[in-house]
């Protein structure tokens, strides 16, 4: 019933946006596990056009756009009160100004690819800072949301189209055009020999080659996110599928386009190495102050989204006033104290952030080690990760805050 409702649901907004005719419609198959108009709502709840642009989505707020305004700070428009403010940010956010706009979902991925990604993200962009973060979505919530991104989807017509697209394909012949045509100079391919950053074919080029690079997925990756068809069309025009890509059009013959389609989908990959989540050294034995801790950590990472409206920032963050699905948590980082102010619970009850969790670490420690768990794979913490969405805190870092808060958190 519930898949039922979706697709009437899903009809009546596609009339809503684009209008009906009288004529029958061409019969599709449309397999709908969700309910698209509640994922779509829920994008707008969750914020996505913080980061993202496209699918449907309005601009944020000039105060919430996260990305542009970290873009505008990079290309050095003035953002802060000040512009030796400016400088500080720019500092900062170096490394941060970019995410993949969300054009074309449905023509290029896998709905249940989306889903998972979304309830268990990981960094598929090797040399992009930022990750997907890990927001409050149930499976429910994830469903809708990738049945709204992608609205058609046959699963189980894929493998026998995608067979009798590579029958003829040559991986081996794959592998080496993909390192003739210069793909290996914006992709990496964990789990194979490195592909190289050959050149591009003459009179090949990317308007932005740095963004192109950041944005570039791991090719690993591709044969969980791409049927043989979509990346079929994909490589034979990729501003044809997603007009706001970067990604070039490189010159190939359709038995060429299928040979490297069955490299990247069908090729032995070695697994993905074990990454270890560390554990944080013994205490310092010299002293250290609030005012270290808030200069070297949370002043650099934790008050963007942790902060006092009246600091200079705009937006206090998701992390005081709520965002991104996150209910108010009121935790402001920016003081002394804010910091003893502590954070609401799910109640709305004030408490503590040195409070124990149940293995004795504090709270605030425990949140910062969770963020290397989870980069590692783990998500059993039992607390979300932090930063959001950023590199784990290097461990000298949590060793220094673990201190502070072992010697009785003086000022």
């Amino acid at each position: 019933m519930r898949a039922l409702a979706a697709a009437a649901i899903l009809l009546a907004y596609a009339c809503l946006l684009v209008g009906c005719s009288n004529e029958a419609p061409t019969p599709k198959v449309v397999l709908v596990a969700g309910d698209a108009a509640r994922g779509h709502l829920l994008m707008a709840q969750l914020e996505c056009n913080r980061c993202h642009q496209g699918a449907g989505l309005t601009a944020a707020p000039a105060e919430k756009q996260c990305i542009q305004c970290h873009r505008d700070i990079l290309d050095g428009k003035s953002r802060g009160p000040t512009p030796k403010v400016d400088a500080r940010w720019h500092d900062r956010v170096a490394g941060l100004g970019d995410a993949p706009s969300l054009e074309s979902v449905g023509a290029r991925f896998r709905r249940g690819w989306v889903v998972g990604f979304l309830r268990h993200p990981h960094d598929l962009r090797p040399l992009l800072v930022p990750t997907m973060p890990r927001l409050p979505l149930t499976e429910t919530d994830a469903e809708d949301i990738a049945t709204y991104l992608v609205p058609e989807d046959d699963p189980r017509k894929e493998r026998e189209v995608d067979d009798a697209l590579l029958a003829a394909a040559n991986p081996a012949m794959g592998r080496e055009l993909l390192i003739n045509k210069g793909c290996g100079s914006c992709h990496w391919m964990t789990g194979v020999t490195a592909l190289g950053g050959t050149l591009l074919p003459v009179g090949v080029t990317v308007s932005e080659p740095s963004r192109a690079m950041s944005l570039a997925p791991d090719l690993r990756f591709t044969r969980d996110r791409m049927s043989a068809r979509n990346l079929l069309r994909w490589v034979a025009g990729p501003a044809e599928v997603k007009a706001d890509t970067l990604m070039p059009k490189i010159p190939l013959t359709d038995a060429e386009a299928k040979d490297i389609a069955a490299y990247i989908l069908r090729t032995p990959l070695a697994p993905l190495p074990k990454v270890e989540a560390p554990t944080v050294p013994a205490n310092l034995a010299r002293p250290v102050s609030y005012d270290e801790v808030k200069s070297k950590v949370l002043q650099r990472t934790c008050w963007h989204c942790h902060s006092d409206p009246d600091l200079e920032r705009g937006d206090t963050g998701p992390g005081n006033t709520g965002g991104f699905g996150f209910k108010p948590r009121g935790l402001d980082l920016a003081t002394y104290e804010g910091v003893f102010a502590g954070t609401l619970d799910d109640d709305g009850q004030r408490r503590s952030v040195f409070a124990p969790m149940p293995d004795g670490t504090p709270r605030l420690v425990a949140a910062m080690l969770a963020r290397h768990r989870e980069l590692a794979g783990d998500e059993t913490a039992g607390i979300r990760g932090m930063p959001l969405g950023l590199p784990a805190l290097p461990m000298e870092d949590i060793q220094l805050v673990s201190t502070w808060i072992a010697q009785g958190r003086p000022r």
